[in-house]
């Protein structure tokens, strides 16, 4: 049944919808399923990891911490998601170099494959190599959106480009967990949301919040 599940894990990641049956089972077997309790550390900045990680269930927050102890929030991550950029895989080394903490953020099933193992059986297919530079590339994407946030966009900016494109994690949040993902007071996110309402680009109804002018609301940050 373990076996099973692993593969069936497996299976689910888009990088890999090029092996056959063989290969899945190779791919099976140099590879675990973990379970993280929430507020967990999956692991920490500058460790070196002898494991790929995907997220197939829960989510997590990445962050950094400066040298006062701030924690500073980088990203969340979903369910079906890489922990770490995989371009890494494209490194010399056997173990990968992370530079950022990872923490659930509720209780996660964590999908683990043998780094040095995979490398020797898969890195020399094609099509991997091709997927990974794929999913390096979505790496960049989300990358490009924490340099905005923290560097470009103002507060205004960084509430409307998540409505906009994360609508779903923003009402599943509470807002002082929005807040904080957008380096924000909770009161200045308030203050955003009341005027974006007034303005007549989303309206707020139970406590949850809606889109009524998409273009407008893409002007703010575009």
């Amino acid at each position: 049944m373990k076996h099973m599940q692993i593969k069936d894990s497996l299976k689910k990641i888009s990088i890999f919808d090029c092996l056959n049956e063989d290969e899945f089972d190779l791919l099976t077997s140099i590879s675990k399923l973990q379970i993280y309790a929430k507020n967990n550390n999956i692991f920490y900045e500058k460790d070196k990891l002898k494991y790929i990680y995907f997220l197939t269930k829960g989510a997590v927050k990445l962050y950094k911490v400066d040298r006062f102890d701030n924690e500073i929030f980088l990203n969340k991550l979903e369910e079906n998601s890489f922990i770490y950029t995989v371009s890494n895989l494209c490194a010399k080394d056997e173990t990968l170099g992370v530079f950022y903490s990872v923490e659930t953020v509720k209780e996660c099933e964590v999908l683990l494959i043998d780094v040095k193992k995979f490398k020797a059986l898969f890195l020399t297919k094609p099509d991997i190599l091709r997927r990974i530079l794929e999913e390096s590339y979505k790496s960049i994407l989300q990358l490009q959106f924490i340099v905005n946030r923290d560097i470009v966009y103002d507060g205004m900016a960084k509430v409307a480009y998540m409505i906009c494109n994360d609508l779903k994690s923003f009402n599943s949040m509470k807002k002082h967990e929005i807040a904080y993902s957008l380096h924000l007071q909770p009161e200045t996110l308030s203050r955003i949301l009341r005027k974006l309402a007034r303005n007549g680009f989303i309206k707020v109804e139970n406590g949850k919040t809606m889109i009524k002018d998409l273009e407008g609301l893409k002007e703010i940050y575009e």
